[in-house]
C-alpha cells in the first residue's frame, strides 16, 4: 500500500511539474526581416522562458534574448521552440538578416557591399594573381570576345569573388597561390545584385537594376570606380592605372592592374594590362615595370605629368 501511495505522488508531481513548464512556456519573438550591412553575431531581445530551442544553425539563449553568432547576409534563420515538460507546446519563428540597401556616400554601392580591410585583401591578393595566371596560362573561364583592358578587370573581378575551391581550380587553369576566399559574400550570390557587380548608372543606389555584369571602360571608371590619387606611392596594389587618349576614336580609355613590388620581384613596381586589338590581333597580355611604360611612349607613363594619364582607381566596394 506505501508503495502504492508514493507512485501515486510520483505521477501527480510528475504531472504537475509538466503543467507547471506548459504554464512558464513563453517565446515573446515574432518572424521578423532584419536589415543588416555586416556579417556579424546579431543579438536579439526576447522574452524566453521554459523552453528549448533547435535551429538550423547554431544559437544560444541568454537571459534577455537570443544569440545568433556570426550572421550572413540574406540569411534565414528559423527557430523551433518547444516547452521542458512532456505536455509540449511549440512556436516556430524565422528570422530573415535581409542585405540593408542604405547608401550613407551615395557612391551606388549599397554599404552592405563594402568589404572589411581583411575580406579586401584577400580579394587584391586573389585578383591579382588571377590576372598573372592569365598570362602564364590559358584563362578558359575569360569569354574569347570580352579580351580587352577593361574586359581583364571584370575578368579578374569576377574570379576573386568566388569560392576557390576544388573544382574552381580544376576549372579555371589557374596557377599561383592559394588565399583564403572574401568571407562577407561570394560571386555569383552576391547580396541585393547576384552576378552583376558593376555599376552602369550615376547616384546614389535604388534598386538591382543599376548594376550589370558589363561594363566598358568609360562606364566602369564614372560608376564603379573611385579616384585615389595621381601618384603611386598612394597607390595599393590591385588599384587600376586608367589612361584617356581622346584621339584615339574607338579605344580612348585604357586600363592597367598595378601589381606593385610582388614578393619575387622586389624593388620594381610592375603593371599588367591587355592591350586590347592591335589591328588584325586580337592583341596580348603584358606585364610591365613601372620605369618602361615612360621609356616605351611617355603617353602611357603612369605619373602626374602625364595629361593622358587619369590616376588610380578602386573600387567602390573596397574601403
Amino acid at each position: 500500500m506505501k508503495k502504492y501511495q508514493i507512485f501515486l505522488i510520483a505521477i501527480v508531481l510528475i504531472v504537475v511539474w509538466n503543467v507547471i513548464t506548459g504554464v512558464r512556456f513563453r517565446v515573446d519573438l515574432t518572424d521578423q526581416k532584419i536589415p543588416v550591412k555586416d556579417r556579424k553575431d546579431i543579438f536579439i531581445r526576447a522574452r524566453i522562458a521554459s523552453a528549448k530551442v533547435y535551429s538550423n544553425r547554431p544559437v544560444e539563449i541568454k537571459k534577455d534574448g537570443i544569440l545568433i553568432p556570426d550572421v550572413k547576409l540574406n540569411e534565414k534563420v528559423v527557430l523551433y521552440f518547444e516547452s521542458k515538460g512532456f505536455i509540449k507546446k511549440t512556436k516556430a519563428v524565422s528570422l530573415y538578416f535581409e542585405a540593408d540597401t542604405s547608401d550613407d556616400d551615395e557612391d551606388g554601392y549599397p554599404d552592405c557591399l563594402v568589404l572589411s580591410e581583411n575580406d579586401a585583401e584577400k580579394f587584391r591578393n586573389w585578383f591579382i594573381w588571377i590576372g598573372l595566371s592569365a598570362i602564364k596560362n590559358e584563362p578558359v573561364l575569360w569569354n574569347e570576345h570580352e579580351r580587352d583592358c577593361a574586359g581583364l578587370i571584370r575578368y579578374c573581378s569576377r574570379e576573386a569573388l568566388k569560392k576557390h575551391d576544388g573544382r574552381w581550380l580544376e576549372r579555371s587553369n589557374y596557377s599561383g597561390p592559394i588565399f583564403d576566399d572574401v568571407e562577407k559574400y561570394n560571386y555569383p550570390d552576391i547580396p541585393l545584385i547576384g552576378d552583376k557587380i558593376f555599376r552602369i548608372i550615376s547616384g546614389k543606389y535604388t534598386n538591382p537594376g543599376e548594376f550589370s555584369a558589363f561594363a566598358s571602360a568609360r562606364i566602369m571608371l564614372e560608376n564603379s570606380l573611385k579616384f585615389v590619387s595621381k601618384d603611386v606611392e598612394h597607390a595599393l596594389p590591385g588599384d587600376i592605372a586608367v589612361f584617356f587618349h581622346p584621339e584615339d576614336f574607338e579605344y580612348p580609355y585604357h586600363m592597367m592592374i598595378y601589381i606593385s613590388d610582388i614578393y619575387f620581384l622586389q624593388n620594381h613596381r610592375w603593371f599588367l594590362y591587355h592591350t586590347g586589338p592591335i589591328g588584325e590581333s586580337a592583341g596580348e597580355m603584358r606585364f610591365v615595370r613601372y620605369e618602361n611604360l615612360e621609356k616605351l611612349d611617355p603617353s602611357w607613363s603612369p605619373r602626374e605629368k602625364n595629361r593622358y594619364f587619369l590616376g588610380f582607381y578602386r573600387f567602390k566596394f573596397l574601403p
